[in-house]
């Protein structure tokens, strides 16, 4: 039987798997599915409908699945779902989508520090770090292995591409490439995450051929469709094919053709920068 605390209110127990724990003045609505081993902390409220997976660790006032804060917002059937081993530190949100067909996700693994807002129709992968108090505005999409420093807000409808890093006090508007250290306001990218690429376990191919597209998108003066078109026509054949190193670049070049607010600016365009919010 789960372990629920008799100040807390827990409305279907039969949705939670055996060893849940669920501490004093918690609530867990009746849509509320819980899988083992998870953890649901002092005064953490998970309401409407949300499915959370194996050995996640809630803490103290976390709030998951409230109402998304969208002012048309009417939709009961709306879903979160979470997967395992994740960890959502104190007083942290994460909202209901504002489409039933497309559920706010998290994958596996992320941490969620302190305060940290995940909104309405959010999509993350595994491995995500979000510091204290960031926020990620409506259906912003963060690959695996993303890191949002503390104090960052980005915009909605921004992606934030796998093995990113934002610095702190940063402000993400348009599209954050994938592999990349970016910082300011708005954010800028200054370079590659070299430490998060080495400590992901990336090969020397894999990161030499990221650096390669780098180098392509970046530095090369290119404009930006001319750019695309290089890592697709001449980078990515010259890996060889099904490599680890040919992986990682056929998803950069896939993950730059779907941009919808285009990309983050290299840091030596900082003067040429004209911010669009949108």
């Amino acid at each position: 039987m789960p372990k629920i605390h008799p100040t807390a209110v827990v409305e279907n127990p039969a949705n939670l798997a055996d060893d849940v724990g669920v501490h004093p003045f918690a609530y867990n609505g009746p849509d509320v599915k819980i899988g083992p081993g998870t953890e649901v902390g002092i005064r953490a409220t998970i309401k409407n409908k949300v499915t959370i997976g194996a050995n996640n660790k809630i803490f103290t006032g976390a709030t998951i699945g409230e109402n998304a804060q969208d002012l048309h917002f009417n939709n009961p059937a709306a879903e979160i779902i979470i997967g395992d081993n994740n960890v959502f530190r104190e007083t942290i949100t994460v909202h209901q989508p504002t489409k039933a067909e497309t559920p706010t996700r998290i994958g596996n693994g992320c941490y969620f520090m302190a305060d940290a807002h995940v909104a309405h129709d959010c999509q993350f992968g595994n491995n995500v770090i979000m510091v204290n108090k960031s926020g990620c505005a409506g259906h912003v999409h963060v690959g695996d292995g993303a890191l949002i420093s503390g104090l960052v807000m980005v915009h909605q409808n921004v992606r934030i591409g796998a093995y990113a890093v934002i610095g702190g006090v940063s402000k993400a508007t348009r599209d954050v490439l994938p592999y990349t250290m970016n910082n300011g306001n708005p954010a800028l990218a200054f370079g590659l995450n070299i430490v998060g690429l080495k400590r992901s376990g990336m090969s020397p191919a894999e990161r030499s051929a990221i650096k390669q597209a780098f180098q392509i998108f970046y530095l090369k003066d290119l404009p930006t469709p001319k750019a695309i078109e290089a890592i697709n026509a001449e980078l990515v054949p010259s890996l060889p094919e099904g490599s680890p190193e040919r992986k990682r670049i056929e998803y950069l070049a896939t993950w730059l053709k779907s941009s919808k607010r285009g990309f983050t600016f290299h840091a030596s365009k900082n003067g040429e920068v004209e911010e669009e919010i949108e």
